[in-house]
């Protein structure tokens, strides 16, 4: 039978005495570093104007301070106001769909205002905007030192699809490893699973991705504003799980600027490969000159997928429903915000026709708050404190209507962040805890009950290497340092004689990163940097000791298994101009204890029939390649574009293969597009992948070519209704193909011809 791993947990439980005496230690020494720090008054704001190149007001354009955790949205007269910055230099980037990202330097003063007016032009060309998620003070682009993607306004429409995996697949150095429509996930240079951390506003989600390949990212991106990557190792920022890379799933749920009316967006999706479609509203409401109210909604449901040539893939069909609660104070020197997130979810697994029709039935409930503290202090000008509650839940329903295994997971985070500067160096100092507490109640439960405990601090300084700290675009030298311990603690409770007594592992690690970003011109860049990371071994590859029917083996756990430990190396050339946009990126990966299934001699029985027997090894892997990107306005109003990417991924010192890395590709596009109305298209030649295990799962597969098909359409209505209507026609030729990273892929086809119709208004 086709059958997942599932997990629950206890209810959640009060901070042992370790844990409070490790945070009030380092909130001891911040409160102390702050009480050093010289005191500067805090009353200046900065009052804008955003019009377009013809003088028009825009409304409805996001400004955003790096860095500061305030944003503001203009109104119809294209006026904004950011109160209660600290004193010094900000980067406020604006951000509005159909437009190319602006980008202003503003220096605060101590007291007063300041005044500003900005141009922004219609997009052709794709631009990115300043990244949230690479660095902890909000880096232009141009001077982040790893590889980045960041999907907003018309790109994400093009890309919109059922999953965040499937929705980032068609970007360089990325895929998503396939299990049906709803559990598809990213892969990021050949690494997905507990090596890649997904977050939305920047807190984990909370789910079980990561833990087995038929469960899905409890986060839809028909919610997301925008979606931003790391590609490549994170550890520094974000621990444990970022040996691979960052999704960010940024919704701005809590509210961090008092728009002046009721502001909000309407939006829906329909699509043909997976019959049915989507519904979302959102709603920002000013109560006050202080404090807003949010509230978002979605729905979505569909039917089996097509696959090439037109069949349907049985059992494929889902639904989800959502909604989300949040308020919001932003005064001069305090903002706080909060914000619950319910998402329910049922949806059918792929199975092979042999075997048994799985279905999984779950909810993810999440509270967030969020506090930030303009300090008034030179040196340590704001902390921010992020907390989360979240409470994860499912159960496999077997084809017969049983409950198979019901899982659950609970999950709390604390991340407390301080922004420092001192003359020409700029940076975060911080602390975190992440506490996980879960248990499998079933009969295919084959791991013990465990708790997690990370508890982490870590300092990342980006110093200017020119005369003038403030300069954009300057040579900046980035250094970081981290500290991690992980605990794993096992709950064996009435499995004791299957799992053994309650055992406790512990896992240090510092982690440290050098990267260095030189401009070439106003508009290029060279950067490089060289990473230290860990990933702490999953209860899984620990202690099971059962059938995993998500991979359809016997599991047998490793319990002197090591941390994984990487090396990364990477090199990067970025280009980005009215006309440019590029980035070429080559990268080198050494990841020590790389932890792998083994097989066993002798196979088990599982309900009467031979399974394959399992267990794991750390071993020394290599993940290296190349990826590139470039879009260019041609001429007149035609926008080209080529794409690749390329990941060798193998053992070191034998001929060994890593499983499921995805094949190289290369790609060239083609629109017009004239900032309101745009056609074209895109196609993709993916190689065939036979670097592969070949043991029955891990299959070759064949080359194939894919064509998308895009026509969008952008106008404005009394001045601040910005409405927006896209349709795709996906996989056009209805190519039948597998991907090789997909986990089904001996059994299963990717989807078929997808016409798909996507409309959003913002207000």
């Amino acid at each position: 039978m086709v059958r997942s791993f599932f997990r629950r947990a206890e209810g959640r439980r009060v901070l042992a005495p370790s844990r409070m005496a490790f945070f009030a230690f380092l909130l001891g020494i911040l409160a102390q570093f702050t009480v050093g720090t010289t005191l500067a008054a805090q009353n200046a704001s900065v009052i804008g104007v955003v019009k377009d190149s013809s003088g028009a007001p825009l409304a409805n354009v996001q400004v955003v301070a790096s860095g500061s955790n305030r944003s503001a949205l203009t109104d119809e007269r294209g006026e904004f106001l950011l109160q209660g910055l600290p004193a010094g230099t900000y980067h406020l980037d604006l951000v509005r769909i159909g437009y190319a990202s602006a980008h202003q330097v503003v220096t605060v003063p101590s007291t007063g205002e300041v005044r500003v007016a900005i141009v922004m032009r219609v997009a052709t060309v794709r631009l990115s905007s300043v990244n949230v998620t690479a660095t902890p003070t909000g880096s232009d682009p141009l001077d982040v030192t790893q590889a980045t993607v960041q999907l907003g306004g018309k790109e994400l429409q093009r890309a919109l699809s059922t999953s965040i995996g499937q929705t980032l697949a068609k970007e360089p150095g990325m895929a998503s490893r396939f299990n049906g429509p709803m559990a598809a996930t990213p892969v990021i240079r050949g690494l997905t699973g507990e090596r890649v951390l997904v977050l939305q506003d920047g807190e984990r989600t909370g789910d079980l991705s990561s833990a087995a390949a038929d469960h899905m990212n409890a986060v839809d991106p028909s919610s997301a504003e925008r979606i931003e990557v790391i590609r490549g190792p994170a550890s520094l920022l974000y621990g444990n799980n970022a040996l691979g890379g960052v999704v960010n799933v940024i919704s701005a749920d809590i509210p961090t600027n008092i728009p002046s009316k009721a502001s909000g967006y309407i939006m829906g999706q329909g699509e043909s490969a997976t019959p049915g479609g989507v519904a979302g509203v959102g709603l920002t409401l000013p109560i006050s000159s202080r404090f807003a109210l949010t509230a978002r909604g979605g729905l979505r449901n569909f039917s089996d997928m097509r696959v090439g040539g037109g069949d349907k893939q049985p059992n494929t069909n889902g639904d989800t429903q959502q909604f989300t609660v949040g308020g919001g104070y932003v005064g001069p020197k305090l903002s706080l915000g909060g914000v619950y997130r319910q998402m329910d979810f049922e949806y059918g697994l792929p199975h092979d026709p042999e075997e048994e029709a799985v279905r999984i039935d779950g909810v993810r409930r999440a509270g967030s708050f969020q506090g930030t503290l303009n300090t008034g202090r030179i040196g340590l000008s704001s902390i921010r404190l992020d907390q989360t509650v979240q409470s994860y839940r499912h159960a496999e329903i077997e084809e017969d209507g049983g409950v198979g295994t019901r899982f659950s997971l609970n999950t709390q985070t604390t991340n407390l962040v301080a922004r420092t500067r001192a003359g020409r160096v700029n940076g975060a100092v911080g602390v975190q805890g992440i506490f996980r507490q879960y248990t499998p109640v079933g009969e295919e439960a084959f791991t013990p009950a465990a708790d997690n405990k990370n508890l982490a601090a870590f300092v990342f300084q980006e110093f200017s290497l020119s005369g003038n700290p403030d300069a954009e675009h300057a040579p900046r030298l980035q250094l970081g340092a981290r500290y991690d311990r992980f605990t794993i603690d096992t709950r064996p409770g009435e499995e004791a004689e299957r799992f053994g007594a309650p055992r406790t592992r512990d896992f240090d690690n510092v982690a440290a990163s050098v990267g260095l970003s030189i401009p070439v011109t106003d508009g290029v860049s060279l950067s490089g940097n060289v990473s230290r990371g860990f990933r702490a071994p999953a209860v899984e590859e620990l202690y099971a000791d059962g059938f995993h029917a998500a991979v359809g083996t016997y599991d047998v756990g490793n319990p002197n298994l090591e941390a994984e430990r990487s090396t990364g190396l990477e090199a990067g050339l970025r280009a980005q101009s009215p006309r440019v946009f590029a980035q070429l990126n080559g990268y080198y990966n050494r990841i020590d204890d790389y932890i792998t299934p083994v097989a066993l001699a002798e196979p088990k029985e599982v309900d009467g029939e031979e399974v394959p027997s399992v267990t794991f090894e750390g071993r020394n892997a290599v993940l290296a390649g190349v990826e590139a990107q470039v879009e260019s306005k041609l001429v007149h109003h035609l926008v080209g574009g080529f794409m690749g990417d390329y990941t060798r991924a193998s053992i070191r010192g034998s001929d060994d293969v890593l499983p499921y890395i995805p094949a190289g590709r290369i790609g060239a596009s083609l629109r017009y597009d004239n900032g309101r109305m745009s056609v074209g298209g895109d196609v993709r030649r993916v190689f065939a992948q036979n670097r592969v295990l070949d043991d029955g799962l891990d299959v070759p597969t064949g080359a194939y070519t894919l064509l998308d098909l895009s026509a969008g359409w952008l106008f404005t209505v009394a001045g601040r209704q910005v409405h927006s209507v896209t349709l795709r026609v996906d996989n056009a030729l209805d190519e039948q193909y597998r991907d090789a990273t997909s986990r089904i892929k001996r059994f299963a086809y990717n989807p078929g011809r997808n016409i798909a119709l996507v409309y959003k208004l913002l207000y």
